[in-house]
């Protein structure tokens, strides 16, 4: 007999709930949840829960499961962050995307099915060596069963190894094989280990299953054909490992003060780069001269946020950057992933397709104009805070041109100079992501895009090196003035009416 996926009856109704309440009431309906006492954190679990378990993955990255876990652990910090009734939006937020994508019929609903006959009497290393298989032959139900048992006897960071080879190499055809695990393992961070089966089964079957070789939604022909020739040229990263003599034994893990001025002068380079996908070889040398680890991925986040500010990209989708770095920086904070696994993480960033592809919208200034006038703090974020709602949104449904091609309009580039203007003065940057986050929160269209970028950009901010984190900041704000005015904007203005009644 067949058995289906189901929890604990509290837990269980809060994910049926999502699952059979139709969109359009699915605000509404959970604000009443919230007025009443439910904890909106519940809630932001049962979205989870329910996405990965009712809604199936897309033909690409957009749609089922993918981008709502990938956005519990910002969802979760940003309503940490927010205070009143502000910190409850990112949780209708999740919500409403879950019960949207389970209520598609591109996408859902479907169903997951018990694994009632699991053999457990079987080792961690045969566990894991099943998983990996599984997946690189494109099994996708036994590297569901063998991911299962990993999660109930072996630790996140093995299996995080064990999974990172094939997202890693997969990574030059589509960002999200290597992002979409790391995030789902975050979100667990969050939310409990105990929900990994269910959170985790989705990844591995994305994982497993076979990359497109035609051109479909936004991969063009092009598109597709540039990640296989990439695919075809990972040799040339595990060759820079050997030409520069990468070993855990010349490579340290960890920064510390007496690599400031490296950090820096890679940050520099890193940050004027004319062709993105070329970074590989300069990644190399600065390890091989004996950067570390850390050190390397904070000059990349740091030259990557600069690479950032030079885009003139209006795709609200454009965050990889930042979600990049950050999600490298995860990775190489465990001990159990191996040292090939960190440094292929970092030698291939500037692979990823979300990365490379922007070469062509680099033409602007990332250092921008001195402002005539230094004005009071409250005056910048009204300003930054006016112009961005001043802005006409797009309605991304509606597109004339292929969403990669747009291009900001100038009030997005007036924003980033107010911003830069704010940071520079010494005023506190944790107006300036407040600001950003709140707004941010608005949007509905990005499938928790905009809320990744917030949340990473912080985390870089906090992790790198003053006064070179100053970038960080005004990224936020930037990508914010892109994402908050987008349109359609099915949820937010249900909220709003709401509060105003």
């Amino acid at each position: 007999m067949v058995h289906l996926v189901s929890f604990d009856p509290d837990v269980e109704e809060r994910v049926r709930f999502i699952e059979e309440t139709r969109p359009g009431d699915i605000v509404v309906r959970t604000l009443d949840r919230l007025e009443a006492g439910e904890d909106a954190r519940d809630l932001v679990v049962a979205a989870a829960l329910a996405v990965s378990r009712s809604s199936e993955l897309p033909a690409g990255h957009h749609g089922g499961p993918i981008h709502p876990v990938a956005g519990i652990h910002a969802v979760l910090s940003m309503m940490d962050r927010l205070d009143g009734e502000d910190s409850q939006l990112p949780a209708i937020q999740s919500v409403a995307l879950a019960c949207k994508h389970i209520h598609l019929p591109s996408m859902g609903p479907t169903a997951m099915v018990r694994f009632d006959d699991l053999n457990r009497n079987v080792s961690q290393e045969r566990i894991l060596e099943r998983l990996a298989d599984s997946v690189r032959v494109h099994e996708q139900r036994l590297a569901e069963r063998a991911l299962t048992l990993a999660c109930e006897t072996v630790s996140p960071g093995r299996i995080l190894d064990c999974l990172l080879p094939v997202a890693l190499e997969r990574n030059v055809l589509d960002d999200h094989y290597f992002l979409y695990l790391v995030y789902a393992m975050r979100a667990l961070d969050r939310i409990g280990w105990q929900w990994g089966p269910v959170l985790l089964r989705p990844v591995v079957r994305y994982l497993a299953r076979h990359a497109p070789f035609s051109g479909f939604g936004e991969f063009d022909q092009q598109a597709i054909d540039d990640g296989i020739a990439f695919h075809h040229r990972l040799g040339e990263l595990d060759a820079l490992m050997d030409t520069f003599g990468l070993t855990p034994d010349t490579v340290p893990l960890k920064t510390g003060p007496s690599e400031t001025a490296a950090i820096g002068e890679f940050a520099d380079r890193v940050g004027a780069v004319a062709s993105i996908a070329e970074l590989p070889g300069m990644v190399a040398e600065v390890m091989g001269g004996g950067l570390s680890l850390e050190g390397t991925c904070e000059a990349l986040s740091v030259g990557g946020a600069r690479i950032f500010l030079r885009s003139h990209t209006a795709n609200p989708f454009d965050v990889h950057i930042h979600t990049g770095i950050s999600a490298r920086r995860y990775v190489i904070g465990f001990p159990q992933v191996s040292f090939r696994s960190k440094c292929l993480a970092l030698l291939g960033w500037a692979w990823s397709y979300e990365i490379r592809y922007l070469d062509s919208t680099l033409t602007w200034d990332w250092q921008g104009k001195e402002p005539a006038v230094i004005e009071p703090a409250n005056v910048l974020l009204d300003r930054i805070e006016e112009t961005i709602l001043a802005i006409e949104g797009y309605d991304v449904t509606r597109l004339e041109v292929p969403i990669n091609e747009l291009v900001a309009q100038d009030a997005v580039r007036d924003v980033v100079d107010l911003a830069r203007a704010f940071v520079q003065a010494g005023y506190d940057t944790g107006d300036l992501f407040t600001l950003a986050t709140r707004l941010a929160c608005r949007e509905d269209a990005s499938e928790m895009h905009g809320y990744k970028i917030q949340q990473a950009a912080l985390e870089e901010y906090r992790f790198c090196r003053a006064p070179l984190n100053w970038v960080h900041a005004v990224a936020a704000v930037k990508q914010c003035s892109v994402t908050a005015p987008v349109n359609p904007k099915r949820f937010y203005p249900q909220y709003a009416s709401r509060l105003a009644a």
